[in-house]
């Protein structure tokens, strides 16, 4: 005998897979599901409409449908019965889950299109490569010159500091001060900016 936990959780199972199957229908094919989409909340809606209001023809239902489903509502054309008003719901949603699939499905395309353009290699000859570790090698050389120029700096402001805590002669806090004053100087980043 089946737990009604089991039967929930068989229910929950099918559901998911049933989305799954669907979504990846979607994902193969969403310009034939939006196709659907337009086309059954044109005709079906706009069908349904001109029978059950009066003195609204087929072209008029369509019509409704149409404006109704771009979210447009011109209002020339109203349902005035409520079955008519839960229809406009469905035809609505149709319209927005059409816009929606072909939105992701455009912007899918443009996502793709810029990944496969990022994938592509340049054509690199030897003197590229040449170059580019020239480069690197610049860079890791600057790297460590900054890197002592940054330690030089702070030694000295440490003197600086250490004297005026001290309460040295302004003499012996004025030299700490030139000699921070020149490694400020001759430090490669401060050279770049003056």
């Amino acid at each position: 005998m089946a737990t009604a936990s089991s039967t929930a959780s068989r229910y929950e199972l099918r559901f998911e897979r049933g989305t799954a199957r669907l979504f990846g229908a979607l994902a193969r094919h969403p310009l034939r599901f939006a196709l659907y989409a337009v086309l059954s909340g044109l005709f079906v809606g706009g069908s349904i409409f001109s029978a059950v209001e009066p003195e609204a023809s087929v072209p008029d239902g369509i019509w409704w449908a149409f404006v109704s489903m771009t979210t447009v509502g011109y209002g020339d054309l109203a349902p005035k019965s409520t079955e008519i008003r839960m229809l406009a719901t469905f035809v609505i949603a149709t319209g927005i889950a059409a816009t929606a699939i072909l939105t992701a499905a455009l912007a899918g395309r443009v996502a793709e299109a810029r990944l496969s353009e990022r994938e592509q290699t340049v054509d690199l000859d030897d003197d590229d490569f040449d170059d580019v570790a020239a480069r690197v090698q610049a860079l890791k050389q600057r790297y460590v010159l900054d890197e002592r120029h940054d330690d030089m700096l702070t030694r000295r402001a440490a003197l600086v500091v250490a004297a005026w805590r001290q309460g040295n002669a302004p003499e012996a806090v004025d030299d700490a001060m030139a000699e921070l004053a020149d490694c400020l100087a001759i430090h490669p980043e401060f050279k770049e900016h003056s």
